[in-house]
Formats: structure tokens, C-alpha cells, sequence
């Protein structure tokens, strides 16, 4: 049986034994493949970065919608930077939006996962109120005069295409389009083996925005296992979602969740010391000495 390794991250490096290779073939942009793999069944892989899984993906795309769209107490225009294969536009329609509009620069990636990672998406490139657009997610940001309520960045790690999306001019044109009662959320990678990289992130948001959180899960499929996600608003905070209004939505939706629900919307703001302390004193880092990202 073959095997599939990503590039050691700081000396940590996963392996997945694979059934088969479904897709191997390369973009414009970068080295796209899907393999069936043993622990993740179906897996898309990026640059030899793995991206999502049929197995675990509902726990990124939950903690990446639905605490951002939680947060805000009417969410009806949605930006999704990136997000080729699906999941977050899929969550993000389970809410009564009016339109989600997703910006994604590699049109291989939206084609090859809905050929062959169906599930993850499920009908949400079909929706009406879905607005697909193959292009540069930071262009699009830059020229846009639409206004947003949320802007989920859903990106690979700052390398290749996606280097832009981790920048304070990117984050200063997300203020803009979301005004003062939008949130912005994006993936910051592993605590444990990327933390620069999450610092970076957030000491970036705080130049911008004066709101900003970090929250976590677990992420079997990523290094460090250990995930983390940033959030940020002008008015927006995260962390003050009543519970039962949690609740009530999620029913109102009608769509089960696997991992997200109140208490872990809650939880996931409660950070362990050691992350605590790096992202208190990162205020006298400077960002732009930061390396990124960590290979």
C-alpha cells in the first residue's frame, strides 16, 4: 500500500496510508491531487498540503462558519476567500443569507472536488444565492463596493497563492467592506507547531481591527492536530453569543452539526496558558520579523 507524507512542519510530519490515487494533476497555480485514503477516506491535497477530508472536514468548515456567522445577529451577504472544495459555502447557506459569494483563485480545485468530493459541498454550488467567481480573492477585495457582514478567509497556509490573503493592506480593504458591524474570520494555523505564524496573524488584525480573538479546535488531518482561527471586528465580539441564541439558530437552520454546538462555541475561546501568554506579548513583537510561514 502506498503512502502520502506532507513536508516536515518543525520537525513534525504526518502519513497516511493511501488506497488509491484518484486525481494527480497540475493547475496554474498549484499541485492538486485527491487520494482514498486509509484514516481520511477521500482527501484533497494541495502543494503537498493536506487541505480537507471527507472524514473530518465538517469540523474545520463548522468552527470556520458557524462561530463568525453566530456572532453576527443577521448575517445575509457572506464572503468566502478560497474554499474550493465547498464546505464553508455549504454552511454558510444553512443560514437564510441572501447571497454568498465566493471568490476562489483556482478553478481545478472547485472542479476536481466536485468531481470527486461531492459530500463536502453537497448542492451548495447550485444554490441561487450562490455567487461563484474564479479569481484573486485580495483583487476582488481591493475593487469590491459590495459591503459584506462576514468574510470567512478560507485559504491554505500563506505560501503561493495564498500569501496576500495574510497581509495588513488585505485586512484594512476587509475592514472596509465590512463596515462596523462585520466579522472577518481566517485559519491561523497550529499553536503548537506554526505559532509565529498565528502571531503574525493577529498582531496584523490588531493594527486594523480593535476586536480580535483566537480560538481553537482539533483538526485530526492538520499538523499540530492542535487548530487555531482568528476572528476580527470593529463592533463584533465573539465571545458574548448567549448560549440559547446559539441554540435557537442552530434549530432554526435545520441542519445537524457534528462538532460545533453552544458549549464548544464557548470553549473554543478558552485558551491554554501557553497560547494565552504568546498572544499577550506578542504586541512587542513586530509582525513584519516574524518568519512565514514555518517549513
Amino acid at each position: 500500500m502506498q503512502e502520502f507524507a506532507e513536508p516536515f512542519r518543525h520537525g513534525w510530519r504526518q502519513t497516511a496510508q493511501v488506497r488509491e490515487v484518484l486525481y494527480d494533476g497540475q493547475s496554474a497555480f498549484q499541485h492538486v491531487q485527491v487520494f482514498d485514503t486509509v484514516p481520511f477516506g477521500r482527501m484533497l491535497v494541495l502543494d503537498d498540503a493536506c487541505q480537507t477530508s471527507v472524514r473530518d472536514e465538517y469540523i474545520y468548515h463548522e468552527m470556520l462558519t458557524h462561530v463568525p456567522m453566530m456572532a453576527h445577529p443577521a448575517p445575509r451577504r457572506v464572503l468566502i476567500i478560497g474554499g474550493g472544495d465547498g464546505g464553508a459555502l455549504r454552511r454558510v447557506l444553512e443560514y437564510p443569507v441572501d447571497k454568498a459569494t465566493m471568490v476562489e483563485i483556482d478553478g481545478d480545485v472547485v472542479d476536481v472536488s466536485r468531481k470527486l468530493l461531492p459530500e463536502i459541498a453537497g448542492s451548495a454550488f447550485d444554490d441561487p444565492r450562490t455567487e461563484l467567481l474564479i479569481g484573486d480573492g485580495v483583487a476582488y477585495l481591493r475593487d469590491t463596493t459590495e459591503h459584506f457582514d462576514v468574510i470567512l478567509v478560507d485559504s491554505t497556509d500563506p505560501v503561493g497563492p495564498a500569501v496576500d490573503l495574510f497581509g495588513e493592506t488585505f485586512y484594512q480593504h476587509a475592514r472596509r467592506a465590512l463596515g462596523d458591524n462585520g466579522i472577518i474570520v481566517t485559519q491561523s494555523g497550529s499553536p503548537l507547531v506554526m505559532l509565529e505564524e498565528l502571531q503574525a496573524a493577529e498582531a496584523l488584525m490588531r493594527r486594523v481591527f480593535p476586536i480580535v480573538k483566537t480560538y481553537t479546535c482539533s483538526i485530526p488531518l492538520y499538523p499540530g492536530v492542535l487548530w487555531s482561527f482568528t476572528a476580527a471586528s470593529t463592533r463584533l465580539d465573539p465571545t458574548q453569543v448567549e448560549p440559547r441564541n446559539i441554540a435557537g439558530r442552530l434549530l432554526a437552520n435545520g441542519q445537524p452539526t457534528g462538532w460545533y454546538t453552544p458549549a464548544i462555541h464557548a470553549a473554543a475561546f478558552a485558551l491554554p496558558n501557553f497560547l494565552a501568554a504568546a498572544l499577550e506579548t506578542q504586541a512587542s513583537y513586530d509582525p513584519s520579523a516574524l518568519p512565514l510561514p514555518l517549513y
